[in-house]
């Protein structure tokens, strides 16, 4: 990424312009970016348990209206927003203005795209031990203070709970490995997913856990949006059309296999809707 840098004159200058146009917008009446009204900013430092900050992290917001607060092993929710946790553990993020679930992880391993052992976990709790609700204001900041428990990741194997399961393979019936799949909450696939899973081994299975609702699944092997790139894996529940998976509460909804290709990088993806032929 382009960084472009200013001396401290062009920046005073380009500050008064900026804040002379708020004010007068505001006085006359006239529209003031919508992003400069509606988000707030939460700060904190987040401590490992024993005393060091949770240097080089990312903290993670995840929306209370979208969805649940993203428990260890239980689901894995793709947050709303995220943040850079400093050297000394300190973290300032801009949000839109609502009520927020907060997590911060330092990956000690880069392979995979889940917690791996020692990997160091923090999760935002109450005095009750429920997740925490933040509620971000517009137009101010909101300090969490020094947060302490930090810890260092260790996996246990847990009842699956709700969830759906799978094979991944390929047009020829062959098993799939690098794959993720990501639970929507609307049919087009195109808004951002709710859940997603752990990349497939080399059998091609994988288990999606989620909370009970209705869900429609694409697959991919990286977890950034945008187009496709050429070489990635690409795929729909329904193949043609996204079809919808409904899952109760306690349920595991088995055998949801889904065929994916290796996107050559010209034509639709699929599972942008019915295809002609």
């Amino acid at each position: 990424m382009t960084k472009i840098r200013y001396d401290s004159i062009t920046l005073l200058f380009l500050s008064v312009i900026i804040c002379s146009s708020v004010l007068i917008s505001a006085r006359l009446g006239l529209a003031v970016p919508s992003d400069e009204i509606n988000t707030g900013t939460i700060t904190g430092k987040i401590m490992i348990k024993g005393g060091a900050p949770l240097a080089g992290g990312r903290v993670f917001f995840y929306d209370t209206s979208t969805g649940p607060a993203p428990f260890v092993d239980q689901f894995r929710r793709l947050p709303d927003i995220t943040g850079e946790i400093d050297a000394d553990g300190v973290f300032s993020v801009k949000l839109p203005a609502g009520k927020y679930f907060m997590r911060a992880v330092k990956k000690i391993s880069e392979a995979g795209t889940g917690l791996r052992n020692n990997d160091y976990v923090f999760f935002s709790l109450d005095e009750k031990g429920k997740p925490k609700e933040y509620d971000v204001k517009s137009g101010s900041i909101l300090d969490t203070g020094t947060m302490s428990g930090a810890v260092a990741y260790k996996k246990v194997e847990k009842d699956i709970g709700t969830a759906i399961e799978g094979v991944i393979t390929d047009m020829e019936g062959k098993p799939v490995e690098g794959a993720t799949v990501f639970a929507f909450m609307d049919q087009t696939t195109t808004r951002k997913p709710l859940f997603f899973s752990e990349r497939t081994g080399s059998d091609g299975k994988y288990i999606l856990r989620v909370t009970e609702g209705t869900y429609y699944l694409r697959v991919r092997n990286k977890l950034g949006g945008g187009p496709p790139e050429p070489g990635q894996i690409l795929g729909i529940f329904g193949e043609q059309v996204p079809t919808a998976v409904t899952v109760k509460d306690g349920e595991i909804k088995r055998r949801t296999d889904i065929k994916v290709i290796r996107f050559r990088g010209r034509g639709p993806a699929p599972g942008v809707g019915p295809q002609k032929r």
